[in-house]
């Protein structure tokens, strides 16, 4: 089915593709600056892209039958449920992921992790960054 798009959409994101590097040939997880700035992670579709992400970094260095996948899985669900009031159980389930992360953290998977844990630090951070920048009054 034939579809409708702006050139210039086109073009940007054709352009968008050649600047991005090639992921690497022997299947170790890619993180780009890029990806994890541009996202707004107070928002849920970009909290799952972060979880997405983390799974990627998780899953190439750790063994798949380990508690990680239970970790994510609880992360996504605070996110899903928290509030801009509360933010305790995302919190609590960003703390055990990174505590976890930190665990699993040697000198081959070093730099991977590292922006897993960054990502991480993003999710649970930003809803609250957020609501302060926005001067919520009951913050004070």
């Amino acid at each position: 089915m034939a579809k409708v798009i702006a050139m210039d959409d086109y073009l940007n994101d054709k352009l968008m593709e050649q600047m991005l590097p090639a992921p690497p040939e022997n299947g170790e997880p890619f993180v780009n600056d890029r990806q994890i700035w541009s996202k707004d992670y107070s928002k849920l579709e970009n909290v799952v892209f972060g979880v997405l992400k983390i799974r990627e970094v998780l899953n190439y260095y750790l063994y798949y039958e380990d508690v990680w996948p239970y970790l994510l899985l609880n992360l996504l669900d605070a996110a899903a449920g928290a509030s801009p009031e509360d933010q305790g159980e995302l919190r609590e389930a960003a703390a055990h992921l990174r505590n976890y992360i930190i665990q699993a953290v040697d000198a081959v998977n070093r730099k991977n992790m590292y922006a897993a844990l960054f990502v991480l630090d993003l999710i649970e951070k930003t809803p609250g960054f957020k609501r302060l920048v926005q001067g919520d009054p009951d913050l004070a």
